[in-house]
């Protein structure tokens, strides 16, 4: 016997539904039974009606996406079912495609399964499948009689948490645009969910730009528990109202305070100039800091210099901004020094430098007199004094793996790399080994994650060489972000980490764009190899952002009440979280 939860009450339920075939596990879907009211998708607010309930009463279906890819191996044969629109809805329904596999549509008038289109009306279709027999179809079809032993199903914890999940979206745009959308990648918190319409047209433009979300940061105040939130906000990317917001939760993540904008734009209608790319850490007093890249001239969003504020209580109050000095020019920054440099740190800076201070991957874009193309190359910060709590403009930085020693990518085109119209490597995601070494990757134009380690404390790296698995083989990936964290907590040092890769990349495509298409990300789990050449093994990698588009995974991880929680902006429009747990490493 097995429990499963429904959206009105709970049912036990027999571990094998009599004569049903039995499928191999559908990673993407959970099962739901068959009843009046459920809800038919997990990306569409379509109910099942009374007449659909009647039909297949007793049954369990397939809990999915509407636009299908399902795929299924029958590992022992039995009766399966499926509801498909009716013939006359043309290329929405299944019924060619069933009929070639054996299905037989079953007496009986068409019905309305859900919703009120024509689109909703449906038919059902069965068959006796036998052991080994392929099960694929497309979209708006809904799998249903089987025997689901080997499936998951959703616990009643789970279906609590999916409700509170969605009922962050009262109030907002997304409630009726895109019901439930925000549950495919399956997060365990919401941050933010944006007050603005997508709809450009409906937007007001005396309020903050929000639909735009990105290089979302969280830290959590192990002294009181508070947790504090910082991304950067816009309408668009680069728009006018390009902003830092700031948000604070007292529960451990579970509710957050509205937004309010420490720098950039604060709306269309009074635009300022943009603030992007901010740097958050707080300090062993307490103290929060928060810098940002500011856009000073009329280049932007990444030319910029740097300015920041502190709180000295929790976020409620801030100094007013000022500026932190860039003590060095770089060899590609522009000639004219009343032009800031090109820079952005994507990720927050972690205590990983010497003697735990703050320490920091820097992209820094330009075109050196010895540069052949325009293209992005990685240097490492250093702040020196930050628990010493200096005013924002007393800051002080070291620089490290400078100039002629930036990394680059020119060395990996001439080795079988992707020769991309512009070199890059940047977005560096360091994490510290067992050993006291630091070990980091990051995202390149040559088709594949990279890694660089360096012994001493990031003064010096390690030539670049492409991200591989266990067996050798290269991890694919496009020019999007590939964080990597420590799974025990970013500073840990644990030996267990994760990182988040593709899988996918066109070595043949025509103009030598590496920004390609991005598609799922999967999780990459490793281990510390003390002995090996690339020192963290990492597994074979295990879907874990399902959506097919909008994955640029701008995150940060913290951990909350003892579990380890990635905070990542999905579409760049929610702002979630995501524990990892230990089956990520089984």
């Amino acid at each position: 016997m097995k429990y499963i939860a429904t959206g009105l009450f709970s049912l036990v339920v027999s571990a094998a539904l009599a004569g049903g075939a039995l499928l191999s596990p559908v990673p993407d879907a959970e099962v739901y039974p068959v009843e009046n009211g459920t809800l038919a998708f997990d990306d569409r607010s379509f109910a099942l009606t009374p007449e659909f309930a009647k039909r297949l009463e007793g049954k369990s279906f397939f809990h999915r996406t509407i636009d299908g890819g399902f795929t299924a191996e029958v590992l022992r044969g039995g009766e399966l079912f499926v509801v498909t629109p009716t013939a006359k809805s043309g290329s929405l329904s299944q019924g060619k495609r069933l009929t070639a596999m054996g299905f037989s549509k079953l007496s009986g008038d068409p019905f309305l399964a859900f919703g009120q289109n024509a689109c909703d009306i449906a038919d059902v279709w069965r068959k006796d499948t036998k052991t080994g027999e392929k099960i694929v179809l497309g979209k708006w079809a809904i799998v249903c009689g089987f025997d689901d032993s080997n499936q998951r199903t959703m616990s009643p914890e789970e279906r609590a948490k999916q409700a509170r999940i969605l009922d962050s979206l009262k109030g907002t745009p997304s409630e009726i645009e895109d019901p439930r959308g925000i549950l495919v990648n399956k997060p365990d918190y919401v941050v933010f969910v944006p007050r603005q319409p997508r709809d450009k047209s409906k937007r007001d433009p005396a309020k903050p730009g929000d639909t735009y979300n990105d290089h979302f940061q969280v830290i959590s105040n192990p002294s009181n528990g508070m947790l504090y939130a910082f991304w950067t906000q816009a309408s668009r990317e680069a728009d006018i109202d390009q902003h830092i917001a700031f948000s604070r939760s007292a529960d451990k993540g579970l509710t957050w305070t509205d937004p309010v904008v420490l720098a950039g734009s604060p709306n269309k209608k009074n635009p300022a100039l943009l603030a992007s790319w901010q740097q958050p850490m707080l300090a062993k007093s307490g103290r929060l800091y928060c810098l940002w890249n500011q856009q000073t001239t009329s280049k932007g969003p990444h030319c910029g210099l740097m300015f920041g504020a502190y709180s000295d209580n929790d976020g409620e109050t801030w100094s007013a901004p000022k500026l932190v000095p860039f003590t060095e020019r770089m060899d590609a920054d522009p000639a004219d020094d009343h032009i800031p440099p090109s820079w952005c740190n994507w990720q927050r800076p972690l205590r990983l430098g010497e003697n735990g201070k703050f320490f920091v991957g820097c992209s820094r874009h330009g075109k050196a007199p010895y540069d052949e193309r325009y293209g992005c190359k990685i240097e490492f910060w250093e702040f020196q004094n930050i628990d010493d709590n200096p005013l924002v403009q007393d800051i002080q930085l070291k620089y490290f793996s400078t100039n002629k020693s930036a990394l680059s990518a020119k060395d990996l085109e001439k080795t079988g790399g992707f020769r991309a119209n512009q070199p890059a490597l940047e977005e560096a995601a360091p994490v510290k080994l067992p050993d006291g070494r630091l070990f980091a990757i990051m995202r390149s134009s040559v088709g594949s994650p990279v890694w660089v380690q360096s012994r001493d404390g990031g003064r010096s790296w390690s030539e670049p060489k492409i991200l591989k698995d266990a067996e050798g083989n290269p991890y694919l990936h496009p020019r999007s972000p590939c964080p990597m964290y420590d799974w025990k907590g970013p500073e840990a040092a644990s030996g267990k980490y994760f990182a988040l890769v593709h899988q996918t990349f066109d070595f043949n495509e025509p103009q030598r764009n590496a920004y390609q298409h991005r598609g799922p990300l999967y999780l990459i789990a490793g281990e510390f190899d003390p002995s090996g050449e690339q020192p963290v093994k990492f597994k074979t990698p295990k879907l874990f952002a399902p959506r097919k588009g909008g994955n640029s995974f701008y995150t940060s991880y913290c951990v909350v009440d003892g579990k380890g929680v990635l905070w990542y902006n999905d579409m760049k429009f929610y702002l979630c979280g995501r524990v990892i747990g230990p089956e990520w490493f089984e």
